[in-house]
């Protein structure tokens, strides 16, 4: 169904129902090509294919997790701390593993060309993108508050896909329609192999925050979809150029990020130690700097309230370059 209509389809529908299963579907095929090209740039710079197969030991698995971080995965100490809202973004490409990545391509792949069609793309990659993001920021969330994680992964985007498609079903058919129930079934699913996982153990969790949110977001922005209104050809052309705009965007912060912050990925004691060095070197702009970016980190610490306290004394003592007193 082209963008023209805005009729939310039916299952049956003749228009919907394709012979190809991405015809009509060309923002659907590019995300599935875009995850999958991520993911080989991952084990490429990781430098072994065991790395996509998930069966590294704890050393590969710190290695792993840096080349993610590097690439932009959501780590909720700094996308919080440092405020890193690109990775809220970025994050949404990035994949654990061969299996992680596949079971994500497959649901799109069954879910993405159907939605596709039926509500045209002007609508279907904005929902992407915004039910990634909001998934993302629920992980983030979630990470600060019960301890910090490394969160990656489409499924929060992909559970804002079958959130929107409950909402439509529930518009078209009711919510005991087959099509919400379907939906219904599909997300409790995702819930309950997250909490099973999770119970289980090991180092790699699936990120339950991430699909609730995502599908939250999902279910909100299609609730604000309004029957009969239409794109022309040029709105279509600008709503999709926004949204690439906005991915490309948050690559190239991660990149620029990654190559002019320093203290990218410090933690509390190392930027301390930073500080502490400039200071002793008469760098007190820097000791400043390094002191705050510490104290992002975890603002309650006394004992970095302590510390930023004799790092003004060492800049301030007599032949020390004269700054303003750390605050």
């Amino acid at each position: 169904m082209t963008e023209a209509t805005q009729r939310e389809a039916r299952p049956g529908d003749a228009a919907v129902e394709e012979t190809g299963v991405l015809r009509g579907a060309p923002i659907t095929g590019a995300l599935l090509a875009a995850n999958a090209g991520v993911f080989a740039a991952q084990v490429s710079l990781a430098g072994n294919l065991r790395f996509a197969l998930g069966g590294a030991d704890q050393r590969d698995h710190t290695l792993w997790n840096a080349v993610l971080r590097w690439l932009g995965g959501n780590d909720s100490t700094f996308t919080i701390a440092d405020t890193r809202l690109e990775t809220l973004v970025t994050s949404c490409f990035l994949h654990g593993s061969i299996l992680h990545l596949g079971f994500n391509l497959l649901v799109l792949w069954q879910v993405g060309p159907f939605l596709e069609r039926a509500i045209g793309r002007a609508r279907f990659l904005p929902l992407y993108l915004g039910a990634g993001i909001i998934g993302s920021a629920f992980s983030a969330i979630a990470g600060r508050l019960f301890g910090a994680s490394l969160s990656i992964g489409a499924s929060g985007a992909i559970c804002g896909l079958i959130g929107a498609m409950l909402v439509l079903g529930a518009r078209t058919q009711g919510w005991r329609g087959p099509l919400a129930r379907q939906m219904a079934g599909w997300l409790a699913f995702l819930f309950v192999l997250g909490l099973a996982k999770n119970l289980q153990g090991g180092m790699v969790q699936v990120d339950n925050a991430a699909h609730i949110g995502g599908a939250f977001g999902g279910v909100i922005i299609a609730a604000t979809w309004r029957r009969g209104v239409t794109y022309t050809e040029r709105m279509q052309r600008i709503i999709v150029g926004v949204c690439i705009a906005v991915m490309i965007t948050a690559g190239l912060t991660v990149y620029v990020r990654n190559r002019t912050d320093p203290y990218l990925f410090m933690n509390v004691d190392e930027r301390l130690n930073a500080a502490s060095r400039a200071a002793r070197a008469g760098q007190c702009e820097e000791a400043d700097r390094a002191m705050k970016r510490a104290q992002q980190l975890d603002p309650g610490n006394e004992r970095l309230h302590d510390r930023a306290q004799e790092i003004n004394r060492e800049c301030l003592a007599p032949g020390a370059p004269a700054r303003p007193p750390h605050t």
